[in-house]
Order: C-alpha cells, then sequence, then structure tokens
C-alpha cells in the first residue's frame, strides 16, 4: 500500500535548489514528513585520456571547507540535453574537448529530485 501525500511546503527557495517539506501518511495511518531538496539535474563526467588515465579536477568546496578531488561536473541549464552540457562541463572544467562517447547511468540521491547523468567521455 503507498504512503498518501497530504501536503507540502516551501521552506527555503535558494540559487540552486528549494528545500520543501512534504506531508505523507504512511500505510498504517500515521503521519510522516519529508524534507526534499528540488534541484534541475546535473551531469557528471568520467574523462579518460588517451594514455587511459581518468582526469579529476580540484574544486574549493566551501560545505567541507576545503579544495577536493572531484570528477568534472556541472548543473543542467532549463530544458537543457545531458549530453550537451556534459561536452560544455568537460571544456569548461578540464580544457579538454572530449568525446561524450555513452550514457553510463544515472544516480538519483533520495532526499533530492536531482537526477545526476553520468557520461563517459
Amino acid at each position: 500500500m503507498p504512503f498518501e501525500f497530504l501536503r507540502t511546503e516551501t521552506l527555503l527557495k535558494g540559487r540552486a535548489f528549494t528545500i520543501r517539506r512534504d506531508t505523507l501518511k504512511t500505510p498504517d495511518g500515521r503521519e510522516t514528513k519529508f524534507d526534499i531538496i528540488e534541484h534541475g539535474g546535473s551531469v557528471i563526467i568520467v574523462p579518460i585520456d588517451t594514455d587511459g588515465k581518468l582526469l579529476f579536477v580540484r574544486q574549493y568546496r566551501h560545505a567541507a571547507g576545503k579544495d577536493l578531488l572531484e570528477l568534472p561536473a556541472g548543473t543542467l541549464d532549463v530544458g537543457e540535453d545531458p549530453a550537451v552540457c556534459a561536452a560544455r562541463e568537460i571544456r569548461e572544467e578540464t580544457g579538454f574537448a572530449g568525446t561524450i562517447s555513452r550514457k553510463s547511468g544515472v544516480f538519483l540521491p533520495g532526499y533530492s529530485t536531482e537526477f545526476m547523468h553520468v557520461y563517459l567521455a
């Protein structure tokens, strides 16, 4: 038996995402709340150079308070095709114009509406 949606409220409307709180009724009749981050989606690129080496980028992440070594990634523009975004992000973040060869998968964190499209380049 599925959960029954009762109501939603917006808690925060930020630059990159919105946080909402949904109230649901569980199959056994209790009410429960889920805090959800609404996000328009992103791409993650797994770039491999001609020598077979994996390329990473170093980026400052304020929430962590330090630079992190990451796969190149970026946020989708509204209505943008994820493969187009992946090609743009690989150029912006690595300086390479890689071939986006195939979509390798999609991730969706359980607390967010963000689909993260993964491409091999």
